[in-house]
């Protein structure tokens, strides 16, 4: 993955963002409501509820619009960043052998640390997007069917109720899941790219290989990181869920609800309550984020 100037970066970046946001959307809103959902339900429980009491349009794209615009700066500043801390390892890492290096022959774990803080620096747009996502995907679970409530309306919630901080409720859980696993995410992609690379007899196509290669990231970073994600997810619906509860505590952290999810029937088990559609969901959406985005710079 080389560097293809900062303004393609974060067109490419942006296209591609937006080609997996389509594809995962409704999948996330399925996830998002069993990892808050307060009844267990299986995925395909789930899926029929929403579908039978929404449809499609309000039921699994609820809360879309901005998170498509949040998913072409989320993408952009991952590409971008983690391509500015490739090439900063390249340029400041000392010869080996009197050879430099180059992004190809970089160490393993330069591409693993440059995915780390790619997703640091994501995080930080990335938590009052989904902040405002996830209120909107459980919504209606909570009975507020009204469907006039729009982003603004959440926004002035939180705002009015936390401050304009408020809207970075979740930012540690973010961070934790977003500095390992994107270094996750691109370490994983890197990885079977150079297996790749370095087994051409392999009979199956370049672009095919892109295709497994985003796929088998976005299966490692979903897998490894999905109990930090449920908690980050019940941190930032806790509120919308229990707005008519006089007795919820004003500020909810990771131990709360860690405490809380341990305390409901099924244990640890509650940590893990939408993985199913989640990995479901990572094969196509992420193999589609890395081949666009590989095949814009090919041919831009």
């Amino acid at each position: 993955m080389t560097d293809s100037g900062p303004l393609k970066e974060i067109a490419f970046g942006a296209v591609s963002g937006m080609v997996g946001k389509v594809v995962e959307f409704p999948f996330d809103t399925i996830k998002v409501r069993l990892q808050s959902s307060s009844v267990p339900l299986s995925s395909f429980q789930m899926i029929r509820t929403t579908y039978v009491n929404e449809g499609i349009i309000n039921g699994f794209y609820k809360g879309f619009r901005a998170p498509l615009l949040g998913a072409c700066a989320e993408t952009s500043i991952l590409f971008t960043s983690y391509n500015w801390s490739t090439s900063y390892f390249t340029a400041s890492l000392k010869p080996r052998s009197g050879i430099k290096y180059t992004e190809e022959t970089l160490p393993f774990w330069t591409k693993c640390a440059s995915g780390g803080f790619a997703g640091f620096m994501a995080s930080f747009i990335l938590t009052p997007i989904e902040l405002i996502k996830c209120q909107l995907q459980v919504s209606n679970l909570a009975g507020n069917v009204d469907n006039s409530r729009s982003y603004l309306y959440y926004i002035r919630q939180v705002i009015r109720n936390n401050g304009v901080a408020g809207l970075w409720s979740g930012l540690s859980s973010t961070l934790v899941r977003e500095i390992t696993g994107t270094a996750i995410w691109f370490g994983t992609y890197e990885y079977i790219n150079d297996y790749f690379k370095a087994n051409p007899h392999v009979p199956i196509s370049p672009d095919i290989q892109l295709l497994v290669s985003g796929a088998l990231a976005g299966i490692a970073f979903n897998w490894i990181i999905f109990p930090v994600d449920t908690i980050k997810s019940n941190i930032q619906t806790y509120e919308i869920l229990h707005e008519h509860d006089k007795n919820r505590p004003k500020r909810i952290g990771v131990w709360y609800i860690m405490k809380k999810l341990a305390a409901k029937p099924g244990g640890i088990k509650n940590f893990y309550n939408g993985l199913g559609i989640t990995l479901a969901r990572a094969v196509p959406a992420n193999a589609l984020i890395f081949f666009t985005y590989e095949q814009l710079k090919k041919n831009f």
